[in-house]
């Protein structure tokens, strides 16, 4: 045999071999290629994925929250101490409340005041509602803050105490709870709405009296007001938040029996 002659004839062999398993080597790499690249994608969309789904959520808040906030009304500040809105006592009941809330002021400078609607007119929390609209009325004498409002929301079945900064001392919490739950909310399940809002007024009146004195005179008698408590009424406001009233009141009816506090 020829010296070299086997190099010569193996080289040509192990070169078609090699041809022969290139292209299978070929098309692995080009599948690991692509797998990769395949994975590397999936793992930037689900990156993206992660940003972006608590970025929907928080834009359905916001949108929620600004629905809610556009579908609700605030009620016009009332013209007297007492506001029965919804017709639950005798008008001889309600001038002697609002003579009573009255008087009251007078002898301690404190603001009480009574709102009774037939529903709230929102989506909300009924203590954030009623908070924004005890602070759109500005209930109570600015330099004190000591004005209280009793909510009632018959068709609900809820109320509500919201207590001025300057006298959350006297009236906490626990105590306008206790008063609309054990007060108020048992005469108002047998019926007895006047006797209930006695009740609340009166338990008002013996947790706040003696915070401040008064001056013999309301804010509105001091400023050459009408005598009696009551405001100038504003009619023209008064009829279109009624009107309202009873047609959100017609299209959203709800059901149950509770009163909160």
């Amino acid at each position: 045999m020829i010296p070299g002659s086997t190099r010569a004839l193996a080289c040509p062999v192990r070169r078609l071999a090699e041809r022969i398993e290139r292209p299978e080597t070929y098309s692995a790499r080009v599948f690991a290629w692509r797998a990769k690249g395949h994975l590397q994608r999936g793992r930037r969309k689900q990156q993206t994925r992660r940003v972006r789904c608590p970025v929907i959520v928080l834009a359905f808040v916001i949108l929620f929250a600004v629905a809610a906030q556009a579908a609700e009304v605030i009620p016009p500040k009332p013209d007297r101490y007492f506001n029965d809105h919804a017709s639950v006592v005798s008008k001889e009941a309600a001038l002697r409340f609002n003579e009573q809330l009255a008087q009251f002021e007078r002898e301690t400078s404190d603001q009480v005041v009574v709102a009774i609607f037939p529903k709230m007119q929102t989506e909300s929390d009924i203590a954030d509602y009623t908070q924004r609209v005890a602070q759109a009325w500005g209930v109570g004498q600015k330099e004190r803050r000591n004005g209280v409002v009793l909510f009632v929301f018959v068709q609900d079945r809820k109320m509500f105490i919201q207590v001025g900064y300057g006298l959350e001392g006297a009236l906490p919490d626990i105590t306008a709870f206790d008063i609309t739950e054990y007060r108020i909310k048992p005469r108002f399940k047998s019926g007895d709405y006047e006797g209930g809002l006695a009740a609340g007024i009166d338990s008002i009146f013996q947790a706040i009296r003696g915070e401040y004195k008064g001056t013999g005179k309301t804010v509105r008698e001091t400023r050459g007001g009408e005598k009696g408590g009551t405001f100038v009424p504003n009619l023209l406001l008064f009829f279109f938040f009624m009107v309202l009233l009873f047609f959100l009141s017609r299209l959203k009816r709800q059901s149950g029996y509770r009163y909160s506090g």
